[in-house]
Order: C-alpha cells, then structure tokens, then sequence
C-alpha cells in the first residue's frame, strides 16, 4: 500500500488535542500511525502511558525518531516500528493516534474494525473516518479538527457506501 501522507508533523500547539479526547494513563499502550517524529509518543509517556508505539513507513523518520527517544532516556517506554500500517497487527493498542489522507481513513477502518478491542480509543486529526461517527469533536481554533472514535465505534446511515468511493475511486 502506498505511503498515506508526506510527513507533515502535528503541531505543538495542537498535540495536546489528542490528549484532550483520549486521555492516558500507565495502563494504557499507544500507538501513533504515522509516528514522525515520535512527539505525540513522548507527550503521552509525559503524560503518564508507560508503552508506546510509533509505526512508520520512512525509514529515515524512524532513525530520527529513535535517536531523539534514546536521548531522552524513553527508549525501554518507545518502540518504533518501520512498515506500512497495514502490515502491523494493532491488537495490542488501547489508544491510537492517527494523522493520515482520507484515504488511509477508509483503509484503516475494516482493520480497525477487525483487530481493535472494545473500549480502544482512536483520535484522527483532520480526517474522518467513513461510515463511524465520533464520539466526540474538537477544533483548534483555527481549522483543525480532531475527531475520537472508541471501538465499537457508532456507524452512520451511509456505512456501508461511506468508504466505496474512497478505496475504489
């Protein structure tokens, strides 16, 4: 599958948004698809997550990432994983974080559906998920959204077309 999005980053101002609609705590593993950086990974092991797990297609990215990880002494608290998202159980998450096109929305959403268990927490930035409405929606103020689903997430009337136009266009 191909890469989802070039990286753009999260902004700082905005990484306490996910936090905002999910947060976390020492039971809780995260996992942000699209890792970067890994900034959303550090903010949630400051924030009290103690496993996290940033999943990456650009080698370079996860190189970057796990040198600054190491050199904050969070290296045992954050793995990263260089494959394409599709290719990575997510089973073992409790909250995920995701900044991807609206395509990798429609992708992830049978994935989702198949490997999540009841209760995970998912948080997109900008880009819905077809066919799921949110638990709950917030803005940044300046045109950002951030969007919290929680597995089984609620389906929309078009459920069963919502994602149709997106993974066979």
């Amino acid at each position: 599958m191909p890469k989802f999005i070039n990286w753009v980053p999260t902004e700082e101002d905005d990484v306490s948004f996910f936090f905002q609609l999910a947060p976390v705590s020492s039971s809780d593993i995260v996992y942000d698809l699209g890792s970067g950086d890994g900034r959303l990974l550090i903010a949630a092991i400051e924030k009290g997550a103690t496993k996290c797990a940033g999943i990456d297609i650009d080698p370079e990215r996860i190189k970057v990432a796990r040198k600054t990880v190491k050199n904050r002494g969070l290296d045992s608290q954050i793995t990263f994983i260089e494959s394409d998202v599709m290719d990575v159980n997510l089973s073992g998450a409790s909250v995920i974080f995701c900044y991807l096109f609206p395509t990798a929305s429609a992708a992830l959403r049978p994935k989702f559906e198949k490997e999540l268990k009841p209760g995970t927490r998912v948080v997109m930035e900008q880009f819905p998920i077809p066919g799921w409405r949110p638990a709950e929606v917030i803005e940044n103020g300046i045109g950002r959204r951030f969007l919290l689903y929680i597995l089984p997430a609620e389906k929309t009337a078009d459920y069963e077309t919502a994602i149709k136009d997106w993974v066979n266009p």
